[in-house]
C-alpha cells in the first residue's frame, strides 16, 4: 500500500517524508553511537541500518536513490561528532549505507512483495540470509578501515564481531519493525478491540526489561521470557517485533551506561565481554520468540485460507441453481444447498428426512449401485434419474457424484445435480417420433424390428415361443377412393385404437405402413393365446365405425405365425405370418389363419 501511494508521488511532495526519514535515521544513529557504545567506538546495537533496510524494502526502486542520499547525510552527521571529519567518518558511513542497500537489493530480487503474508516464511529466510551476507561484507570493510585509519587496542576480530552482531540485530529487529509499520500502519496494532491490550502487553514487556536491567542479578534475565512469550502468543508478529525492539533498546542503553546484570551481575569489566553478552541475550530472545510468532502467523494464514475457501465454496453452493450435496462417510447428508427448495420444493430438513423415498422406485437400485462403489474405488460417476417434487410429479435430475477425502482420510461424496426434465422429455419425444407412427401412435417398423430381435433372442435363451400377427384392412383402397384420404386416416386411427384394446400391455402393436399392421406377442407356449387375440381383433373390427355422420363397415384379414420352440429366425417367422395372411385373404377375407413353424414344437411336453 505504501509503495502504491509513493509510486506516482513527485519528489516535491515527498520532501517532508524524506526530511522526517533523515531526522529519524540521524537520531537513531546518534543514540546507537552515544547510548549503546561498545568496544572501540562501535555500537552494540545499530538501529539506523535496520530503518533504512525496512524503508527500501517498502519503497519503489525508483525512490531508492533519494532515500540512500538522505541516509548517507544522516550517517555522516552521526559519525561526525564521534570520529570527526575525515576518511574514517566517510568510510564508516558508506559501510552503514552498504549493508542496508545490499541486503534490500538481494531480497527485492528474490521476493516479489514483502507484504504478502502468504510468502512470509520465504521472505524471512531470504531476508535473514541477505542480512547476514551484507553485514559480513560491511563488517570486513568497517573493521579494516578502523584498523587502518584509527588503530585501537582491540584487534580486527573484536571490531569485526561487534560490527557484524550490532548491524545484523539492528537490521533484523528494526528492519522488521519498519516494514510492518509502513505496510500495516495503524493496523499493526491489531483489531480496534485489542489495541489497548497490545499496548498494555508491550508496556509490560518494556517495564519488565527496565526492572531487570536495573538489577545486578544475572539469573533474573530469564524472567523476561514469560512476558515476552505471552506478548507473542497473544499478538504474534504484531507483539513480537515491538517487544524485541524495546528489549534491545533498554538492554543496550543500560549495559552501555554500566548498569544491569551483564555489567554488575556477571562482573564483566571488559567492554568486549559486556557487548558479547548483551548481543547474545538479544539473539536468544529472538530465537526463543521468533519460531512461536512464525508458527502462529502461519497458522493464522492457513486458518484464513481455509475460512476463505469454505466461504467461497459455501457461497458458490448456496447461490448455485444446481443441487449440491455433501455425503459423509456414514452416508449421512452433511450439507444440502438451499437450491433444493427451488428445485424440488422440499426444505433441506424434509429432503434429509425423506431422501430415498423421493427417488423413483425404478431408479433407487440404479442410484445406489452408482454411488456405493465410489466409497471403495473413488472416482466420479454420472447418472440420470427421477426424483419426486413436493407437488407430487417426478422431475429428471442429471447428477455428477465425485469421491473426495475428508480431514480424517475417510471417503465422502460430493453430489451435483440439475433439473434436466425438459431435455429428457425432448429426447423421449424425439424417440417417440423416430420409433412411433405419427398417425396412429403405434410402433413403426424401426421399433418393430428392434423388439422382434430382442423377443426372439429371449425366446432362444428361455426356450419359449414368439407369435406374430400380420393384419390387412379389407378393401381399404375403396375407402380412400370413395370417401377421401381424410376419412381413410380416421379409419386407420380407429383400427389402431381397437387393436390396442385387444392386446396385452406387454404386446407390441405396429403399423408397418399403409393399411398393414402387425402384433408381436412374446412368451407363449401354445397357439391358444394367438387364436384368442386373432378372434378378439376380428370380432372388434366387425363392429361398424362411426366417423362423424359417416358409418362404415371395415373388416380385417389376419395371418398368425408362431415360431418353433427356441427358434430365433426373424425372417422365417415373418414368412409364416405373411403366408397365413395370404391364406386368410384367399379364404374370403374377414377371417384369420394360423401357421406354426415346423420342427420341435412342444416346449413344455404338451401338444
Amino acid at each position: 500500500m505504501t509503495q502504491a501511494l509513493e509510486r506516482n508521488a513527485p519528489l516535491v511532495a515527498r520532501l517532508p517524508g524524506l526530511a522526517l526519514f533523515t531526522l529519524v535515521v540521524a537520531v537513531s544513529g546518534w543514540w546507537s553511537i552515544h547510548m549503546a557504545l561498545g568496544p572501540s567506538g562501535f555500537s552494540m546495537l545499530w538501529i539506523p541500518s535496520g530503518i533504512l533496510f525496512g524503508v527500501l524494502m517498502t519503497s519503489p526502486r525508483g525512490h531508492w536513490p533519494a532515500y540512500l542520499a538522505c541516509a548517507l547525510l544522516a550517517f555522516l552527521a552521526s559519525n561526525l561528532q564521534r570520529n570527526g571529519a575525515g576518511l574514517l567518518t566517510l568510510a564508516l558511513s558508506l559501510c552503514n549505507l552498504f549493508d542496508a542497500w545490499f541486503a534490500a537489493r538481494l531480497v527485492a530480487s528474490r521476493v516479489g512483495d514483502v507484504g504478502q503474508l502468504a510468502s512470509i516464511n520465504r521472505t524471512l529466510r531470504v531476508g535473514g540470509i541477505a542480512t547476514l551476507l551484507a553485514c559480513t561484507l560491511s563488517a570486513l570493510a568497517a573493521a579494516t578501515a578502523r584498523q587502518a585509519l584509527m588503530p585501537q587496542q582491540h584487534g580486527f576480530g573484536v571490531l569485526f564481531e561487534t560490527w557484524l552482531a550490532s548491524h545484523a540485530l539492528g537490521m533484523v529487529i528494526f528492519g522488521a519493525l519498519t516494514v510492518i509499520t509502513r505496510i500495516e500502519g495503524h493496523r499493526m496494532l491489531g483489531p480496534p478491540k485489542r489495541r489497548l491490550e497490545l499496548l498494555a502487553t508491550v508496556a509490560l514487556v518494556a517495564a519488565s526489561a527496565w526492572l531487570i536491567f536495573m538489577q545486578a542479578s544475572l539469573s533474573i534475565t530469564f524472567l523476561l521470557l514469560p512476558p515476552l512469550m505471552f506478548c507473542v502468543l497473544r499478538h504474534r508478529f504484531s507483539g513480537f517485533v515491538p517487544a524485541i525492539a524495546l528489549i534491545a533498546v533498554i538492554a543496550a542503553t543500560a549495559t552501555a551506561a554500566g548498569h544491569g546484570p551483564f555489567v554488575l551481575g556477571a562482573g564483566a569489566t571488559d567492554e568486549v565481554a559486556r557487548a558479547r553478552m548483551l548481543q547474545l541475550f538479544i539473539l536468544c530472545c529472538c530465537w526463543a520468540a521468533f519460531p512461536v510468532a512464525s508458527v502462529l502467523t502461519e497458522r493464522r494464514i492457513l486458518t484464513h485460507r481455509v475460512a476463505r475457501s469454505e466461504q467461497q465454496y459455501r457461497m458458490l453452493a448456496d447461490y448455485s441453481r444446481d443441487l449440491i450435496i455433501r455425503i459423509g462417510p456414514g452416508r449421512t447428508l452433511e450439507y444440502i444447498s438451499p437450491s433444493v427448495t427451488e428445485l424440488l420444493g422440499w426444505t433441506r430438513e424434509e429432503y434429509d428426512r425423506l431422501r430415498w423415498e423421493l427417488v423413483h422406485p425404478d431408479d433407487v437400485a440404479i442410484l445406489r449401485d452408482t454411488m456405493d462403489p465410489l466409497y471403495e474405488k473413488g472416482g466420479m460417476a454420472s447418472i440420470v434419474y427421477r426424483c419426486r417434487h413436493k407437488q407430487g410429479s417426478y422431475i429428471w435430475l442429471a447428477a455428477n457424484v465425485r469421491s473426495v477425502t475428508d480431514a480424517n482420510g475417510r471417503a465422502a461424496l460430493v453430489y451435483s445435480g440439475r433439473d434436466v426434465t425438459s431435455r429428457v422429455e425432448a429426447e423421449l419425444a424425439l424417440e417417440q417420433q423416430v420409433r412411433r407412427d405419427p398417425l396412429t401412435g403405434l410402433a413403426n417398423r424401426l421399433l418393430f424390428d428392434e423388439r422382434m430381435a430382442l423377443a426372439l433372442a429371449r425366446g432362444g435363451r428361455n426356450r419359449t415361443r414368439v407369435g406374430l400377427l400380420y393384419i390387412d384392412l379389407d378393401y381399404f383402397k375403396s375407402v380412400n377412393d370413395n370417401h377421401g384420404h381424410a376419412v381413410g386416416d380416421l379409419v386407420l386411427r380407429e383400427f389402431a385404437r381397437r387393436l390396442s384394446g385387444c392386446i396385452r400391455s406387454v404386446d407390441l402393436g405396429v403399423r408397418l405402413g399403409g393399411d398393414e399392421f402387425a402384433v408381436l406377442v412374446e412368451d407363449i407356449a401354445t397357439t391358444q393365446s394367438l387364436q384368442f387375440v386373432a378372434n378378439k381383433l376380428a370380432t372388434a373390427m366387425r363392429e361398424p365405425m362411426t366417423l362423424g355422420e359417416l358409418t362404415l363397415h371395415v373388416t380385417a384379414s389376419i395371418g398368425v405365425g408362431m415360431s418353433g420352440c427356441g427358434q430365433t429366425d426373424a425372417a422365417a417367422l415373418v414368412q409364416l405370418a405373411d403366408g397365413a395372411l395370404y391364406q386368410a385373404k384367399a379364404a374370403g377375407r374377414d377371417t384369420w389363419r394360423l401357421a406354426v413353424a415346423e420342427g420341435p414344437n412342444d416346449c413344455d411336453g404338451n401338444a
